[in-house]
C-alpha cells in the first residue's frame, strides 16, 4: 500500500481483461509479423498492410499494463527501472546480435554502423525514409526496433509523470495532453526526435488512463475527457501539419502521424462501446492459445524480421517455415531465459 491505494497487478485483473490483454497482444505480434512477411496485392495485401498500427496497439498495451502494475511501485525508482531494464533490453540486445551473426555469414546484406548501434543502444533509433528529424535508423535495418526508442521514454518519462500525479492527478491528466501537442507543433516547426516522442506519449499514456478508469470502475467517457480531447487536439494539430507539407504518400510524414492519432483515437472510443465487451467475451475462449503466443509476443517482434524477411526466407515455402521455426524457438529464449540473467527487481 502506498498513499492508501493498494497496488493493482494484472495477476489480480479478471480473467475477461486478462484475456482481453493477451489476445491483443498475440494478434498484435502475428499481425506485424505477417505484414512484414507476407508480399502478396489485392485484398490480402491491403489487409496486412498496417503494421505501425500494430504497434501502436502495444503502446496502449503498455501503458494499460504499466499503469496498473507500476503506478505505487514507481515511487521506488530503483526496482522499478531494474524491472523494465530486465524486459526490454536482453531480448533486443539478443536481436542486434543475431542480426550481426546474420550479416557476419553474409545472408544480411545491410551495413552495421556503430552510429545506429550506439543510437539502438541508447533508445534514439526511428526509420528516417518515414519521417524528417530522425537521429538513426534500427541496428542493421531490423525497422520493428523503430518503437522501441519510443517505449523506453515513455518508460523513462512515467515515475516523473507520477510524481506530478500523486500531487494532483487532474493536473497530470491535463498537462500530458497538452504537453503532447505542443511538442507535435514544435515537431512540425522544427522535426527533431525528442519531440515527436513526446507527442506520442499521449498515445502510451491513454492506455494508461484506461487501467486508471478501469480500476476504479469509472470506466466511461466522459470520465476520460482529458485524454478524449488530447487525442482530438494532437488529431487537429497533425492534420494541419498535413496542410503545411507536401504530401508524399500515406505511409509516410506528414500523413503518417496523423494515421497513428487517428487510429489511437478510434481505439480509444471503442473501448467505451459494447465492442469491448464481445471482444472480451470472444477473447475467453481463444485465453490459452493467446496466452502462448503473449508470452513470447515481444521476442517474435524483436527476431521475425531479420529472420524472416532481411534473410530472404520468404522467399520460398521451405525456407520461410525453417526461418519461422527458428524465430519462434530463439523469440521464446528472448522472453524466457534472457531475462534471468540480470537481478530480480522486488515486484511490492
Amino acid at each position: 500500500m502506498v498513499a492508501g491505494v493498494q497496488v493493482i497487478s494484472e495477476r489480480k485483473l479478471s480473467p475477461r481483461v486478462r484475456a482481453g490483454l493477451d489476445v491483443a497482444r498475440a494478434a498484435a505480434a502475428v499481425y506485424v509479423v505477417l505484414h512484414h512477411a507476407i508480399h502478396v496485392g489485392g485484398p490480402v495485401g491491403v489487409l496486412f498492410s498496417f503494421g505501425q498500427e500494430a504497434v501502436l496497439v502495444f503502446f496502449l498495451l503498455s501503458g494499460f499494463v504499466i499503469f496498473a502494475n507500476e503506478r505505487d511501485r514507481s515511487v521506488r525508482p530503483g526496482g522499478y527501472f531494474l524491472r523494465r531494464l530486465r524486459r526490454i533490453y536482453p531480448p533486443m540486445v539478443f536481436a542486434m546480435l543475431v542480426s550481426t551473426a546474420l550479416w557476419a555469414v553474409g545472408l544480411i546484406t545491410a551495413t552495421p554502423t556503430l552510429t545506429s548501434a550506439i543510437g539502438t543502444l541508447f533508445a534514439v533509433q526511428d526509420i528516417s525514409f518515414l519521417k524528417p528529424g530522425v537521429i538513426t535508423d534500427p541496428y542493421l535495418g531490423n525497422s520493428p526496433l523503430w518503437s522501441l526508442s519510443y517505449e523506453i521514454a515513455f518508460y523513462a518519462a512515467f515515475p516523473l509523470v507520477m510524481i506530478m500525479w500523486r500531487r494532483s492527478e487532474r493536473a497530470a491528466r491535463i498537462v500530458v495532453p497538452a504537453v503532447a501537442i505542443v511538442a507535435y507543433g514544435s515537431y512540425l516547426a522544427a522535426p527533431n526526435h525528442f519531440s515527436l516522442v513526446a507527442a506520442y506519449f499521449l498515445m502510451w499514456w491513454a492506455g494508461a488512463m484506461l487501467a486508471h478508469l478501469w480500476t476504479n470502475d469509472r470506466l466511461r467517457l466522459s470520465a476520460a475527457f482529458p485524454e478524449l480531447a488530447g487525442l482530438v487536439g494532437l488529431n487537429v494539430i497533425a492534420a494541419v501539419g498535413v496542410l503545411f507539407y507536401d504530401y508524399d504518400g500515406v505511409g509516410v510524414f506528414p500523413v503518417l502521424p496523423l494515421r497513428h492519432s487517428a487510429f489511437v483515437l478510434l481505439l480509444f472510443i471503442l473501448v467505451f462501446t459494447p465492442v469491448r465487451r464481445w471482444l472480451g467475451t470472444m477473447s475467453v475462449r481463444v485465453a490459452g492459445s493467446a496466452a502462448s503466443v503473449a508470452g513470447i509476443s515481444y521476442g517474435l517482434y524483436v527476431m521475425h524480421y531479420p529472420l524472416l524477411v532481411q534473410t530472404g526466407a520468404n522467399s520460398s515455402w521451405w525456407s520461410f517455415s525453417l526461418a519461422a521455426l527458428l524465430t519462434v524457438v530463439l523469440a521464446w529464449v528472448a522472453d524466457k531465459l534472457l531475462p534471468r540473467l540480470l537481478p530480480s527487481a522486488p515486484r511490492d
